[in-house]
């Protein structure tokens, strides 16, 4: 859970892949979440029971949901939006096998109210095709005077800030090539911890010359946080807090006079990475070649190369 202004950690949770999901990690994340907090979150953790279980904490929440989803409108709110029933799975299920028979539910479903806000992004590059997306979000906020729909449609685009977390994580602070040197359980969570410590004492630097320089903390450069940390921390081992205050302070302008231009609008297309091997899959239904082949081989002529005397002969 990562704040999207200043990148930084409001708590995290890391387990076995082979036992735990993203929405069981994600309920250990409940403890740290506080009325007044605006929850965003991607389309993969829509869903009943952790809808609630977010809810009960106080916070509201903003979330991508599919868009196969059938969530019928109670009522439409002035600004386009209107309010439906996230219904319990078994809620769900009558629903559908209502649907599938052709019959109409009656009474209102057994299930969270939430307010759905249905949007396109259009995006026209400078050369290529105008490329049109379509999103759903579900939200708590069924106050359109409040949260009104275009606002929370803006907004809910901040979520990427976390895709950005990550890759300062994985890039400029990791570093390539740089693997978990433990070898137990216990003492590789030790050091993912020990790494965002490290991660959230940059945040905070970024953001106190962010503070100083009255700017955005987007227009500071965390590459350059990291390089100016890794040169000064090595001579601070036994300074006194005159010399830390002043090392900070040095650094922070330094950060200033670097600071990056205003983000600018771009657009990261879902590609997925080439893959290493080369060569096509098999698949069940297509018809194998026979089993039972005969081969010729057929040695070239270099036709600069002279003949041997066995060749004459």
């Amino acid at each position: 859970m990562i704040e999207c202004g200043t990148h930084a950690v409001i708590d995290a949770a890391f387990d076995s892949i082979a036992r735990f999901s993203e929405h069981k990690l994600a309920r250990r994340l409940l403890a740290s979440l506080r009325p007044g907090i605006l929850l965003l979150a991607d389309r993969n953790f829509a869903g009943h029971e952790l809808w609630g279980l977010v809810e009960a904490t106080g916070c509201h929440l903003a979330w991508r949901i599919k868009k196969n989803l059938v969530l019928p409108p109670l009522w439409v709110l002035p600004d386009g939006s209107y309010v439906s029933v996230m219904p319990t799975p078994a809620e769900g299920q009558r629903l559908g096998n209502a649907r599938f028979q052709g019959r109409t539910p009656t009474g209102l479903p057994d299930g969270h109210l939430v307010r759905i806000i249905d949007y396109t992004v259009t995006v026209r590059p400078q050369h290529g095709p105008v490329q049109v997306e379509k999103i759903r979000l579900a939200t708590s906020l069924l106050d359109h005077r409040q949260a009104p729909a275009r606002q929370l449609a803006q907004l809910y685009h901040q979520r990427w800030e976390i895709e950005n977390g990550f890759a300062e994580l994985k890039n400029p602070l990791r570093g390539s090539g740089f693997i978990l040197r433990s070898k137990t359980p216990e003492l590789i969570c030790q050091e993912i911890y020990a790494l965002l410590t490290v991660y959230q004492a940059l945040c905070a630097l970024k953001v106190r010359a962010a503070e100083q320089g009255e700017t955005d903390p987007d227009r500071i450069s965390f590459t350059t946080t990291v390089r100016l940390a890794r040169l000064t921390t090595a001579g601070q081992t036994a300074a006194n807090p005159q010399t830390l205050c002043a090392a900070r302070l040095e650094v922070v302008q330094e950060l200033l006079n670097d600071r990056l231009p205003p983000r600018r609008d771009r657009r990261c297309q879902r590609l997925k990475k080439p893959s290493r091997n080369t060569f096509e899959a098999k698949r069940r239904d297509e018809p194998r070649p026979p089993s039972r082949v005969s081969y010729s081989l057929k040695v070239t002529r270099n036709p600069g190369h002279p003949p041997s005397p066995a060749e004459k002969s």
